[in-house]
């Protein structure tokens, strides 16, 4: 099993300026959430797609109960791909803003460890609930019916492939070329799978 973020940890910074315009905040959360989706692991170094912002606490939410605060509340934002963010869009269970799940539904924020208790990746890369919690998620974002394990490839197949940059900038070698551009045709094909399925934006 492999965790979602792969080995990203995705951390919030608690120092940073508060802004009344979320927009504002764009550079630290890329940042923070290391230009990956944080709900679905998907790497915006590789897959080239719109980037967004989502409340964890939807914005229905918090207006409904009066805690505005949490419209520009840098801790409230996640940083997200447009296909996880329109799958949770305003989809909260509760009428409260102090619970975010009650051990059988809701969300966890995807900057805490706690993120990894409920939602992995099984060895093939597809993403897999853990918990009921994590299966509530699964079902709101659609996992099921997604390449999640497609992108983790990617992910993988690119890190590999810079290791071997470096190793073939020292010195060349047949059996690296040949692993070289073994790695380069999975590559394309993986990203040719995600564009006729659509999953790249």
């Amino acid at each position: 099993m492999y965790r979602v973020h792969g080995d990203k940890v995705i951390r919030r910074r608690t120092n940073y300026r508060e802004e009344n315009d979320i927009q504002k905040y764009t550079k630290i959360l890329k940042e923070d959430f290391g230009n990956m989706c944080g709900y679905c692991g998907k790497d915006f170094n590789i897959i080239k797609c719109p980037y967004q912002k989502d409340h964890l606490i939807p914005e229905d939410i918090a207006k409904k109960v009066g805690r505005l605060d949490l419209l520009t509340d840098y801790n409230n934002l996640v940083y997200t791909c447009r296909v996880c963010n329109r799958n949770k869009w305003n989809n909260w269970p509760f009428d409260n803003v102090d619970k975010i799940h009650d051990d059988k539904v809701g969300f966890v924020d995807p900057a805490t460890d706690e993120f990894d208790e409920h939602m992995m990746r099984d060895e093939t890369g597809r993403i897999v609930p853990k918990t009921q919690v994590g299966n509530y998620m699964y079902k709101i974002f659609n996992f099921s019916n997604r390449l999640t394990e497609v992108w983790w490839k990617l992910s993988v197949i690119s890190k590999e492939i810079n290791e071997i940059d470096s190793i073939l900038e020292k010195e060349e070698t047949v059996d690296g070329l040949k692993q070289y551009w073994r790695l380069h045709r999975q590559f394309d094909s993986f990203i040719e799978s995600l564009k006729k399925a659509n999953e790249s934006i």
